[in-house]
Order: structure tokens, then sequence, then C-alpha cells
């Protein structure tokens, strides 16, 4: 499934950058169609909407801006499993950074205490990184991705406990 994203963000990325208005993939059982644009009043024309679907199932939108949050009409992932505490979601499909480069220190760190508005991660998405900050006082409790991993629209990366 990870490669399946990447490859999907890849995708979208090519599609803009050679300015297609519509990109369709079929293989075996899965269907791919990429389309640039839509209703004028829903989606703004150089933004891509994005649907995956197996053959045989119900489609799965998504829609991304490279700075903005992004819509998923598939079900979130479940809240199972995830620790008690202040939740950090992940605002956008993209990829997951622990640290500003692969040979700098994480920006934070299971037992650090951050402060509001420290950059706790990034994501990339469409070749834009977005720092994601700390929304309260706290400290780390859980991070639940590592640097690579594809997340989802609201998504829980990292657990926080609250300070008072």
């Amino acid at each position: 499934m990870q490669d399946i994203k990447q490859t999907v963000i890849e995708l979208m990325d090519a599609a803009a950058a050679r300015g297609l208005a519509e990109f369709e993939l079929e293989v075996d059982d899965f269907k791919l169609k990429l389309k640039m644009g839509g209703s004028a009043a829903a989606v703004p024309a150089s933004v891509p909407v994005v649907a995956a679907v197996p053959v045989a199932a119900a489609p799965a939108a998504v829609s991304a801006t490279p700075a903005a949050a992004s819509t998923v009409s598939a079900p979130a992932p479940a809240a199972q499993g995830v620790p008690e505490g202040r939740t950090v979601e992940a605002p956008l499909v993209g990829i997951f950074y622990a640290a500003p480069a692969p040979e700098e220190p994480p920006f934070i760190e299971v037992g650090q205490t951050v402060k509001k508005g420290d950059t706790l991660f990034i994501i990339e998405a469409m070749k834009t990184m977005n720092e994601i900050a700390a929304p309260c006082d706290g400290r780390i409790s859980h991070i639940l991705a590592q640097s690579g991993d594809m997340v989802e629209y609201g998504q829980v990366v990292v657990v926080m406990e609250e300070e008072s």
C-alpha cells in the first residue's frame, strides 16, 4: 500500500508538470484516474482530483492542494489502539519526515517537552514541505510514524500529554 500511495503522489506531480487534464491507468483489478480541475465552484482548476479504486469497489476520492488540508472520502483511520493524550493528526496526505534533513536530528523525541507552535514534524505533499506545529504546550508521549512513512489525512501521528 505504501508503494501505491507513493506512486499516486508521483503521478500527480508528473501530470501537473506536464499540464495534463486527465490521466487514467488500469492494471489487473486496480484502476487509477487523475483528473485536473473539476467543477469551478468545488475545486480550483489547478487542483488535481484523484480517484483510485479496485474495479469492483466504490471509488475513494482524494483532493489535495500543496499547503492545505486534504479531503478523503474514504473512512478515516480507526482510532483504536491510539494511546491516551492530545493527538496530533496529519492535516493532509503525504510523506512524514521527523527531521528537516536526513542528516539532521529529529524535531521531537519521546519524552521531550514542546511549546505551542514548535515544529513537530514535516509532511511532504506534491513536493511542498509542510511544517506541522504543536497545538499546545506538552510532553511527547508517542510518535506513531517513521521518516518516509506515507500518512493519511486524519491519521494520528503524535500523542502529547498537555501541560496544565
